[in-house]
């Protein structure tokens, strides 16, 4: 009965070799491994590290921006409108004659209020600046006719050298919109200008933070 139960043991060594094989090229895969997933792990903790510098670089750039915008907003000052001088008639009236001059008629002027906050964000210095300002949409026409000088009517340059004009004279204003229409009888023109409103209390700060 011997001579048979010789190939069951021998068939059992063999699959204990084959297991204990099984083990040996695992564990030595697992090795060979273990790098790799040490390495990726280091690469991620390392993305975490760039991302919170980055949040942070952001939120002093954005800092430093609010900062420079207050400063710039105070040393202007001086040059923006007088909130008592921002009503839609008032400010028709005073952009009227250089549109006249330059063949326009303007016929209506609306104002939109703005205003937004800005913070220092930092703890030596917690104020905050509300910069004000106002959106003035205009609406002017001229009729398709020559001038007095017998000259055609231009009408993109004449309303180039009119903005111009308006641009370079007080109060700071900036354009945000121009539109020309042709209309039947001539022309229609669209504007939107940007004109920040002056903070009364403003030069007194910045003198009060100067050396």
């Amino acid at each position: 009965m011997s001579p048979p139960q010789r190939p069951a043991a021998a068939e059992a060594v063999a699959a204990c070799l084959g297991l204990l094989a099984g083990f040996v090229g695992l564990f030595y895969v697992a090795r060979q491994y273990r790098p790799v997933e040490l390495q990726r792990q280091a690469m991620y903790l390392q993305q975490i590290e760039l991302k919170q510098e980055l949040k942070a670089l952001q939120k002093e750039l954005t800092g430093i921006e609010q900062t420079d915008l207050r400063r710039r907003y105070m040393l202007f000052n001086d040059a923006f409108l007088k909130p008592a001088d921002a009503q839609a008639e008032a400010l028709k009236s005073r952009f009227a004659r250089a549109f006249e001059v330059h063949g326009w008629t303007l016929q209506t002027a609306e104002v939109v209020e703005l205003e937004t906050t800005t913070e220092q964000g930092t703890e030596s210095d917690p104020t905050e600046t509300q910069i004000k300002g106002i959106v003035l949409d205009l609406n002017a026409s001229a009729t398709n006719s020559p001038q007095t000088d017998e000259e055609p009517f231009l009408p993109l340059y004449s309303v180039t050298q009119c903005l111009n004009y308006l641009w370079s004279r007080p109060p700071f204003k900036e354009y945000q919109q121009i539109k020309l229409i042709r209309a039947d009888d001539g022309y229609a023109l669209e504007a939107s200008l940007f004109l920040p409103l002056r903070d009364l209390g403003g030069t007194d700060e910045l003198s009060s933070n100067r050396p």
